[in-house]
């Protein structure tokens, strides 16, 4: 990879681990905005692994110092087996991710969401697939309350229509549709996927000098995990461990308004399909368009249902104005070659 000549310098600091225990090689990536309750969570599940990777990396984009102090605090007077590295970067989850890439310096490059909290094991066994299979480029975590769970009435009614295929959870359809974590039954070992979940997920290093997250993702992104999974897909082989437990809680702050994320929704699942499908068909593409307008028709019916949660009509019309732009003006982006853009600039 070329490096920058003008490098952006992120302040922050470092922790140096004092106790032993931590996997060589592995480095774990944490996103963050405005939970620093999540963030200490998190930070207090690694210490306590029997297995934690040797740095964690916190790149916080929070306006504010409050989730800097927490991670302060946690770090304070302790013994880590861990370095703990805390950076400010640009707000935006693909940018906070990239950057968590340049501080970093593992051969296996692990991202937790914030809210997320892995399990003993959960490191080693990723490491352990990694080792096994060295076509393996990334591989994603089993979300241990999310797989075989019962699937909500909107996805029960898409299936019964067939507005969406009954695939393998995991497979990315050319209708640009992938089947709900909640079908998936636990298993032990690894499958091959298309898609690997954002919420935990791992690549190696030598991915990540070819393919960095996507920056037409930005600010609050969706979709971007889908993206880059399919784009890495192309090179490398991608697997979901079945024995790297992780919960993922859904922390509910920090997240779009509704009109917002019905918008982005939309126009990021059309920006994947058309990057990522050149083999659809005409039934494919009926698919895709008539199941956006359906999606938008449950809004307005539960709205009508509802009428004192205008949440779901905000959301429905920001799905409606997005396949309005989708249809005549629709999203573009070239991605440019993969490169170091961030610094860590150290005050201890």
């Amino acid at each position: 990879m070329t490096p920058s000549p003008d490098l952006k310098k992120l302040p922050g600091w470092r922790m140096p681990r004092s106790a032993p225990g931590a996997l060589a090689g592995c480095s774990l990536i944490v996103p963050t905005y405005r939970r620093p309750r999540e963030v200490a969570a998190l930070l207090e599940q690694l210490a306590e692994l029997p297995d934690p990777p040797e740095e964690a990396v916190v790149v916080d984009g929070t306006p504010g110092s409050e989730v800097e102090q927490t991670a302060a605090r946690f770090a304070s007077g302790r013994g880590l087996a861990f370095d703990l590295i805390y950076v400010r970067a640009p707000q935006g989850l693909t940018r906070q991710r990239n950057a968590g890439i340049d501080v970093s310096s593992g051969r296996y490059v692990f991202f937790l969401d914030d809210d997320a909290l892995p399990f003993p094991g959960y490191f080693s066994e990723m490491r352990r697939a990694f080792e096994a299979d060295p076509a393996a480029g990334g591989l994603g975590g089993a979300i241990v309350n999310q797989i075989d769970r019962p699937l909500n009435r909107r996805w029960r009614i898409r299936l019964a229509l067939g507005l969406v295929p009954r695939v393998e959870p995991g497979t990315y359809h050319p209708s640009g549709t992938s089947t709900p974590r909640g079908l998936l039954k636990p298993f032990s070992g690894v499958r091959r996927v298309d898609v690997l979940p954002g919420c935990a997920f791992a690549f190696r290093r030598q991915v990540l000098e070819k393919h960095r997250f996507s920056e037409f993702f930005a600010g609050y992104a969706q979709g971007e995990d889908l993206e880059m999974s399919l784009r890495v897909g192309r090179d490398w082989k991608l697997l979901s461990c079945g024995d790297a437990r992780v919960i993922h809680k859904t922390a509910p702050g920090g997240r779009p308004s509704s009109f917002a994320k019905g918008r982005m929704e939309v126009r990021n699942r059309f920006f994947i399909w058309k990057r990522h499908s050149g083999a659809a068909v005409l039934v494919d593409r009926a698919r895709f368009w008539t199941d956006l307008l359906f999606l938008f028709a449950m809004d307005l019916a539960w709205f009508c249902l509802r009428p004192w949660k205008p949440g779901v009509l905000a959301h429905g019309c920001g799905v409606l104005s997005a396949i309005a732009g989708c249809l005549f003006a629709p999203p573009r982006y070239e991605e440019p070659p993969a490169r170091r853009h961030y610094q860590a600039c150290f005050s201890r």
